[in-house]
């Protein structure tokens, strides 16, 4: 059985551009990598997941690597660069049409739909689905797919309260998985929820306007769910970066229907992201310095920055607790080998704990999606500790002491759906990137822009897939490459950090002539009779509001 990668994408608005660079050099090695190694050595994307604009890279790249991989015919030729950089822009998000309400959004809806419409179902217009399936090297025959969603009207759940009564708790973090088996995968209604849920997770609030989608009771396992009229709900989303822009969780949930908590040694994590590593802790934010503009400016960082990582930190301290687990067990194997430990009484204890912790044989494991039997628990700690059991004789009663000993640490401890995660990171600064500027719209202005944080993208993939810690033991490599082909163009450093008072006269130009254009149509909508005074209202707010962003941003 090969390696298997889950890779989460992070939300990244224009910076979308950086992740495709990124990408496309994953796959390209992985692919030459595939060829040459034997099974056990390859490594397979088994698991994708994403947030915002890493959501919809997210599906359109699960959907290509299924059926579409002779698409990637090279750096700047492939669905990821087509998407992020050469088909997106400015002009066109700016031209919004007759039937998109200017006090919905600021920028075009319809061009994330139709982009998402054209490349992911576009695969569908005739029958069967044309061109013939080609499985890309790097994918698994079947992989699964999460994008983190916030659901603006919210999801109720109950919860009992003692000695009685209940409360409602409102839960508006929301998400879509599928499982895309293949061929059986291949169709128009597979692939259709998951194109409007690519628009649904990128609706950037006040830039696009929240999209509906109809979701099935189904769909949502927790046992507190309060009853819906009927299976199906209309639900409002917007961009599921606002509470998760990093869906490493969803990634672990759908890993652990694939791995089943067993063979760890050979699951691996990618998060990619390009704006993990800039500090955003500001101790020169004051009172008297705390203006609309700064305000506004700070809330949406504030925002973001609580929103991101939450799910890497999490992993990471989780890592912490797995790795004292296994140091206890370490030295429990240690003990018994040695004779420092009674069997008997180990195993009479574990059992007893186990009883307690396992009622009716069995448990809910904290974070586990189904209940798991005590026989289950038991095989799969012999199989995470499949070294140490041996040591110990394997069924000997000595092992089986051992296997107890650490369900019991391992479920007092509240750790029974949790494994280690093995997790790497591609990652950028604003300061290495044309398009961060602006809450990372700036990127949209220009295709320049968003071709220098593609090439930046795939100059830091390189230096990951070289660098001597894949090569190390336990690690994903390490990689059988041939030198990187010279096909990564100059980058321009000068545009490293750009800022908005620094692009391009003509880019902040148009920019300024689009959002008049927008903010006038607003005015028309909300004054109505009054539309006279639109075009000069316009005029003095576009100058007020971009005067602030030039000198700001």
């Amino acid at each position: 059985m090969p390696k298997r990668l889950a890779i989460t994408i992070a939300g990244a608005v224009s910076l979308g551009s950086y992740e495709a660079g990124v990408l496309y050099e994953i796959l390209t090695a992985l692919k030459q990598h595939n060829s040459r190694a034997a099974e056990p050595d390859q490594v397979c994307i088994d698991v994708l997941t994403g947030a915002s604009a890493g959501g919809m890279t997210a599906i359109i790249l699960g959907q290509k690597l299924l059926y579409c991989g002779d698409e990637f015919k090279g750096p700047y030729d492939n669905p990821l660069y087509n998407t992020w950089v050469k088909t997106i822009s400015l002009s066109g998000l700016q031209n919004t049409q007759s039937d998109e309400p200017a006090t919905h959004s600021l920028f075009s809806s319809d061009l994330i739909e139709k982009i998402s419409a054209d490349v992911v179902m576009g695969r569908y217009g005739t029958n069967p689905p044309s061109p013939p399936a080609s499985l890309h090297p790097a994918a698994s025959p079947a992989i699964r797919l999460g994008v983190a969603l916030t659901n603006l009207n919210g999801i109720d759940y109950g919860y009992n309260v003692k000695p009685k009564g209940a409360f409602i708790y409102i839960d508006y973090g929301d998400q879509m998985t599928a499982f895309a088996d293949g061929a059986n995968s291949d169709n128009e209604d597979f692939w259709k929820p998951l194109s409007e849920a690519a628009v649904a997770c990128g609706a950037f609030p006040f830039a696009f306007r929240a999209k509906d989608m109809m979701r099935s009771r189904s769909e949502y396992t927790t046992d507190n769910l309060l009853p819906w009229q009927g299976d199906l709900q209309k639900f409002t989303y917007s961009d599921g970066g606002i509470l998760q822009n990093q869906p490493l969780g969803i990634a672990k949930n759908l890993v652990d229907q694939i791995d089943l908590h067993e063979c760890q040694t050979d699951r691996f994590y990618m998060f990619v992201s390009p704006n993990a590593k800039d500090a955003t802790a500001n101790d020169n934010f004051h009172e008297e310095g705390a203006d609309y503009v700064q305000m506004v400016k700070r809330l949406v960082t504030v925002a973001l920055g609580q929103s991101g990582f939450h799910d890497w930190i999490t992993a990471e301290d989780m890592n912490k607790k797995i790795e004292l687990l296994d140091a206890r067990a370490a030295g429990l194997k240690d003990a018994i080998l040695h004779d420092e430990m009674e069997v008997d009484a180990l195993a009479k204890t574990a059992g007893s704990l186990l009883a307690l912790f396992f009622p009716n044989h069995q448990h809910q494991p904290p974070g586990a999606v189904v209940p798991e039997t005590l026989d289950q628990a038991k095989t799969r700690i012999a199989t995470q500790y499949k070294s140490e059991m041996e040591a110990l004789g394997s069924e000997t009663p000595r092992a089986i002491a051992f296997r107890d000993g650490v369900l019991a640490f391992e479920s007092a401890a509240g750790l029974g759906a949790r494994d280690h995660m093995e997790i790497y990171g591609i990652t950028a600064t604003d300061s290495e990137l044309a398009g961060a500027a602006l809450c990372a719209f700036l990127g949209f202005f220009d295709q320049t822009f968003r071709d220098h944080d593609y090439d930046v993208g795939r100059s830091h993939a390189r230096e990951f897939l070289v660098d001597p810690a894949l090569a190390q033991p336990g690690a994903m490599g390490p990689l059988r490459l041939d030198p990187f082909p010279n096909d990564l163009r100059p980058i321009d450093h000068r545009l490293d950090g750009l800022m908005v008072r620094n692009a391009p006269p003509g880019d902040v130009n148009a920019f300024k002539a689009g959002l008049r254009h927008r903010v006038n149509e607003m005015l028309k909508e909300l004054i109505g009779g009054w539309s006279t005074l639109a075009d000069p209202l316009a005029d003095t707010l576009v100058d007020v509001v971009t005067t602030q962003l030039v000198k700001h941003m």
